[in-house]
C-alpha cells in the first residue's frame, strides 16, 4: 500500500529482445592425455595393455604391455613382466623387461630379471639378470633413395672411368 492509502503507480517494464550470436562451429574438446599414474599407497593387481604412458609410484602385481612408456618411480614396485617402447626404472622391478627403444636404470633402481632392449643406460643401479641387445629398427627406405653409381655426380667435370688392370 502506498503513502496515504494511494496505490503506487507501476511503470511499464521494457525488455530488449535476446539475439543469439551465430557461431561457425563448436570448438573441439581438448585431447585427453594417455597418462596413467598408480599412486603411492595403491596396489594394482592385473594386466595393463594399450597405448600411453604409465607411472608406477605404488605397487603393481601383473603384466604391462604398452605402446608407450613405463616409469617406475623410486617408491614403485612392479612384480611381473614389462614390455614397452621406453622404460625408466628408479624403483624395483621383479620380472623381465623388454624395452623396444631404450631402458634407463637409475641409481636408485633395481631390476631382478632379464632385460632386452635396443639401448641400455645404467646409472649405477642394480641389474640381477642377463641383458640382450635388440637390433634397432631402421625406418623403411623409399625406392627413390636407391641410386646407382652411374647417377652419382662428383663435380662439374668428373668422369667415371673404367679401371683397366
Amino acid at each position: 500500500m502506498g503513502l496515504f492509502g494511494a496505490q503506487p503507480k507501476q511503470e511499464p517494464i521494457t525488455t530488449t529482445p535476446f539475439e543469439e550470436e551465430p557461431f561457425d562451429e563448436i570448438p573441439p574438446l581438448p585431447k585427453a592425455n594417455n597418462n596413467t599414474i598408480i599412486a603411492q599407497g595403491i596396489t594394482f593387481t592385473g594386466m595393463i595393455r594399450g597405448e600411453g604412458n604409465v607411472q608406477i609410484e605404488g605397487r603393481l602385481e601383473g603384466e604391462i604391455d604398452l605402446n608407450g612408456g613405463v616409469t617406475v618411480a623410486a617408491s614403485g614396485l612392479v612384480k611381473g613382466p614389462i614390455a614397452a617402447d621406453a622404460v625408466r626404472v628408479a624403483g624395483n622391478v621383479e620380472g623381465s623387461i623388454t624395452a623396444r627403444d631404450h631402458l634407463c636404470l637409475e641409481r636408485t633402481g633395481a631390476i631382478h630379471g632379464d632385460v632386452a632392449t635396443a639401448s641400455l643406460i645404467v646409472e649405477n643401479g642394480r641389474l640381477d639378470g642377463s641383458s640382450t641387445m635388440l637390433a634397432v629398427a631402421e625406418p623403411p627406405r623409399s625406392r627413390e633413395s636407391d641410386i646407382s653409381v652411374q647417377d652419382l655426380q662428383f663435380g662439374p667435370d668428373f668422369e667415371l672411368e673404367a679401371r683397366e688392370e
